[in-house]
């Protein structure tokens, strides 16, 4: 599985974005239709396949929590991360919060990061 590519697309009135074809086609099928979404850095949005977010779990839980970098880093992650389904048009709902965050309006860039994908305000 590999998301490779970039999309201009837009959020409908009810917080939606479809998810382009080619990406849901990556989407293994052990991920049932549904990615992880979170904040990201430099204010984006990751989309993450659940078996990679289940990788991701792993590498954080790796981390030591002792440190307040860690447990900043570890929470600031984790904290906003929603278990999404597309639906049969293959769109995602997302967040206010983290439309917000991101300060994604109406259009959205759709980035193929590989192992996940990017939301960017373009």
């Amino acid at each position: 599985m590999s998301f490779t590519g970039e999309y201009n697309n837009i959020i409908d009135q009810k917080n939606r974005l479809s998810i382009p074809a080619k990406f849901r086609k990556s989407l293994a099928e052990k991920n049932k239709k549904t990615f992880v979404l979170t904040r990201g850095f430099d204010q984006c949005l990751f989309l993450y396949p659940v078996e990679e977010w289940k990788i991701v779990e792993e590498q954080l839980m790796s981390l030591s929590s002792i440190t307040d970098t860690n447990r900043n880093f570890i929470r600031n992650i984790v904290r906003h991360a929603n278990y999404v389904k597309y639906d049969g048009q293959g769109r995602i709902a997302i967040p206010e919060i983290l439309l917000q965050y991101s300060n994604i309006n109406k259009e959205v860039l759709v980035i193929g990061m590989l192992k996940k994908i990017e939301l960017w305000d373009p």
